[in-house]
């Protein structure tokens, strides 16, 4: 990890409250999963850095898919072409499992960005992929593009019927047939639901934690999480991946 000062090449609205970031990238690729801690200000106003998923990585840039919910992704939003910003990276030491053949990737809302890379890794390894992506309403699936681009094979589903299916992305998972690998990255509630319905039926599951972090690296003890047996566990280093059947919600 090291921290670098990144030229901007692009930021743009996708949809809804959805930008895709992208900066000048020459080092060796991250691994999916890994994130960077993005400074988005250079004030202490609003203080600290953000923490995003890599969710892409092309020749020459490092993708980033982010929502703007709050004063620092705003002033985030407000970077143009070649701006720099400061990136702390790549983060995480705990990443997703290649074990099997066949993968189910479940997404929810801006989540999804930490599945993207791992499904493009998956493919690369020959295993078959399929992307579960999911949100409130139709405005919210901006990140469709990135995967009609790609050639991925998804499933769509909004809990308004304004996109894909009617329901929850859970319910994928009661017409799986055969042995799939699930991943998921999202809201915690998703999180638990895609835990509880994937263990009940005797699916490998693994969960990418979404927590508040203000370091990235383990030191400031502000993203620990509860975990089985009692434990507490950091997710920038113990994590951010974690079989769900480590992981305790509250």
């Amino acid at each position: 990890m090291k921290d670098y000062l990144l030229k901007v090449k692009a930021n743009d609205h996708i949809s809804g409250k959805l930008w895709l970031l992208s900066l000048e990238w020459e080092e060796d690729p991250p691994k999916a999963g890994q994130f960077f801690m993005i400074e988005v200000s250079n004030s202490y106003d609003p203080m600290g850095r953000r923490a995003f998923a890599v969710a892409d990585v092309r020749d020459g840039e490092i993708l980033f898919f982010y929502d703007v919910i709050g004063r620092g992704t705003k002033l985030l939003s407000t970077k143009r072409k070649g701006d720099t910003l400061r990136a702390f990276g790549p983060l995480g030491r705990r990443l997703f499992s290649y074990e099997g053949e066949k993968h189910l990737l479940i997404g929810g809302g801006v989540g999804l960005a930490g599945l993207t890379l791992f499904g493009k890794e998956l493919r690369s390894l020959g295993k078959e992929v399929l992307f579960v992506y999911g949100a409130r309403r139709s405005d919210q699936l901006g990140m469709e593009g990135w995967l009609k681009e790609e050639g991925f094979d998804y499933v769509l589903f909004t809990e308004d019927g304004s996109k894909g299916r009617r329901g929850l992305v859970t319910d994928i998972l009661k017409d799986l047939k055969g042995s799939w690998t699930v991943s998921a990255c999202g809201p915690k509630g998703m999180l638990r639901a895609v835990k509880n319905e994937a263990l009940k039926r005797g699916l490998r599951a693994y969960l990418s934690l979404e927590e508040r972090m203000a370091c990235g690296w383990g030191v400031c003890l502000g993203c620990v999480v509860k975990t089985a047996g009692g434990k507490f566990k950091r997710v920038c280093w113990e994590g951010p991946v974690f079989p769900a059947e480590e992981v305790v919600f509250s």
